[in-house]
């Protein structure tokens, strides 16, 4: 349907005549975009033509002695086809033929890797003196501050801070590479 048929009552009877009369040329309109080389979307180039020249143009612009101002007109859907242009330079689209080729994600390959790697940690964790055990999980599992563990464990801060210290950097250097494997995507890399 034509904007110029859509227009509300509330217009006055002489801007919807106006526009009544440059719709007649509808189809031509259509064929100028076409000729510009746009296809696919030459008629929302067009009711936005009409959208625009309702909104920012006078009648006189657009109707010279009875006659549409084909010119003006042109010039018009011109500017709103390089703009469309401007704009889909700017977004990356994908057509639905691109996104079958997409290759499924191996959720089971990650879902393996990331137990692997959770394994790994836990494994070299209770290789720990038990001490060091009981300390890093402690601050681990329950998210306590170093300055709560001491309070639970009257153990002093300075202790909990040095033990702690160490056990992250032998999880580090004992497991560091595999989880840096993980976090890459080399699932495969992972021992």
């Amino acid at each position: 349907m034509l904007l110029a048929d859509c227009i509300e009552t509330k217009t006055t009877e002489s801007s919807s005549e106006w526009l009544a009369s440059v719709a007649k040329h509808h189809q031509h309109f259509i064929s100028v975009v076409k000729s510009f080389g746009e296809d696919r979307y030459s008629e929302d180039i067009v009711q936005e033509m009409y959208l625009r020249i309702y909104k920012y143009t006078n009648p006189e612009k657009i109707i010279k002695d009875g006659q549409v101002n084909q010119g003006f007109i042109w010039f018009v859907l011109r500017n709103i086809y390089v703009d469309y242009c401007k704009q889909k330079s700017k977004i990356e689209k994908v057509t639905i033929n691109d996104a079958l080729d997409i290759k499924d994600i191996d959720v089971t390959g990650i879902e393996k890797a990331k137990n692997d790697i959770e394994l790994k940690i836990y494994m070299e964790i209770d290789s720990w003196h038990w001490y060091d055990t009981m300390l890093f999980k402690l601050y681990k599992e329950n998210n306590h501050s170093m300055r709560e563990l001491s309070a639970l464990t009257k153990i002093s801060v300075t202790s909990i801070f040095h033990t702690i210290k160490h056990c992250k950097q032998r999880l580090i250097e004992n497991v560091g590479e595999d989880y840096q494997d993980y976090l890459n995507g080399d699932f495969e890399l992972i021992l």
